[in-house]
């Protein structure tokens, strides 16, 4: 592990040098997919936490091996037996023909050369844990046709091409002003103990789930599952231009399984909602956060890394996509799934660096919402004033998709109208 960590950034500064980002590996012909299909040993050792992708050891180790970094590719032929190519290129999809087998043809079972083998299932999610059908490597090739066809808006099928690209959408000014305004009163009323059964976490005064008091609103806190008690966070949470992004990429109706109610922000470091927020499919949700007010600098605004969902897997407990199911299972002692937990925290930061990741933040204004994959990369800014943040965080899967807490006994699930389903983890 800590070879590996020392020379992370002599990688990213090599390929720096080169003149080409690390995700293209500082070689010209350097293919990532290629070379972990041809070297499933380097997967291995990703998981483990030793490399943070493949080229990463193709430069420790796999050049001196004599490895190959990308199949043989033949570009007259290529160009000549799939006429589509030219098509794409024409239309800007891709800059000419290695790049187009690189990011498109291969996924449509194109072959980089005539003797090259035939993929089983060329276009399978390749998380290992799954994903949306957006996570598909040709969704690209989907949403292209689903446009052409009129059955994509101009609109839609550019937020969803920037979902596949950046992990996240944002919706500026989603939240009509009287659902704004109904739902920033209940989360006031929370944070004055007007929900009785209402519980928070607030870690820095209790390790425990807490009823509210008093000082709890100095501090970073979590109204839990606010939407179980009140109308008006639901209403907001299932508010239209939601719901229809969640039904392009769900495409069935959502559940919303839990909600963080938000006074003020919450100073957690990046991470992944993988980790800890548990469904029977993995990666098959997404998260919404909701500004009810506008976002001021240094009030913990949220932080993300665009492209960070596409970060390779980490491994708890050698199985495992969260830390519960690591911890569910007694794969190991305590102790080392909570170091585990370091060292997926600062991994994150270690491959935004290694690929020049820049992080961004959120100075959002009200009524906007940030809609964002399960495995991207996000955090809350240290808090550096005495600003509030008021927001809503709300995770939601496929209806069909079981939260985790379903098993816990918590499997209670009511409609929301005609808009989606709703339940708890808490009550």
């Amino acid at each position: 592990m800590s070879q590996a960590s020392e020379t992370i950034d002599d990688v990213a500064a090599t390929a720096a040098e080169a003149g080409v980002g690390a995700e293209a590996g500082g070689d010209d012909n350097f293919d990532e997919d290629y070379y972990l299909a041809v070297n499933p040993d380097v997967l291995d050792g990703i998981a483990a936490g030793y490399f943070v992708d493949g080229y990463h050891h193709y430069r420790l180790h796999g050049r001196d091996e004599g490895r190959m970094c990308a199949p043989l590719f033949d570009a007259a032929w290529y160009g000549r037996v799939y006429p589509m190519v030219a098509m794409d290129i024409e239309r800007g999809r891709a800059t000419d023909h290695w790049d187009h087998w690189r990011r498109i043809g291969r996924y449509r079972g194109y072959l980089p050369n005539p003797a090259a083998p035939r993929p089983e299932n060329p276009s399978r999610v390749r998380a290992r844990f799954g994903g949306l059908w957006t996570d598909a490597p040709d969704a690209a090739d989907v949403i292209a046709g689903r446009h052409s066809i009129g059955t994509l808006s101009d609109r839609n099928a550019e937020l969803l091409t920037g979902w596949i690209k950046d992990g996240y959408v944002i919706l500026p000014g989603a939240i009509p002003a009287h659902l704004l305004d109904a739902a920033g009163t209940d989360l006031d009323r929370a944070y004055q103990g007007g929900f009785a059964a209402l519980m928070f976490q607030c870690l820095s005064l209790n390790p425990n789930d807490i009823f509210w008091r008093p000082d709890i609103n100095a501090k970073p806190a979590k109204a839990l599952d606010l939407h179980w008690h009140s109308e008006a966070i639901r209403d907001l949470i299932f508010a239209p231009a939601i719901v229809e992004f969640l039904h392009l990429i769900f495409e069935r109706k959502p559940l919303a399984s839990q909600s963080l109610g938000f006074l003020r922000g919450s100073g957690q470091p990046a991470h992944q909602d993988t980790a800890y927020v548990v469904y029977s499919h993995a990666r098959r949700f997404a998260a919404s956060w909701i500004a009810l007010e506008d976002v001021t600098e240094g009030a913990g605004e949220l932080l993300y890394y665009p492209g960070s969902h596409e970060f390779p897997d980490f491994v708890y407990g050698e199985r495992y996509k969260s830390l519960h199911e690591a911890m569910r299972m007694n794969v190991a002692g305590g102790n080392s799934l909570r170091d585990a937990e370091e060292q997926h925290g600062q991994g994150l930061i270690r491959q935004a660096e290694h690929r020049r990741m820049a992080e961004h933040r959120l100075l959002a204004k009200a009524g906007d919402v940030l809609i964002w994959h399960a495995d991207l990369a996000h955090g809350g800014k240290p808090i550096s004033n005495n600003a509030t943040r008021r927001s809503v965080v709300t995770h939601y899967c496929p209806a069909d998709v079981a939260p985790l807490s379903f098993e816990a006994g918590k499997s209670a699930i009511r409609a929301h109208g005609e808009a989606g389903y709703y339940s708890t983890v808490v009550y």
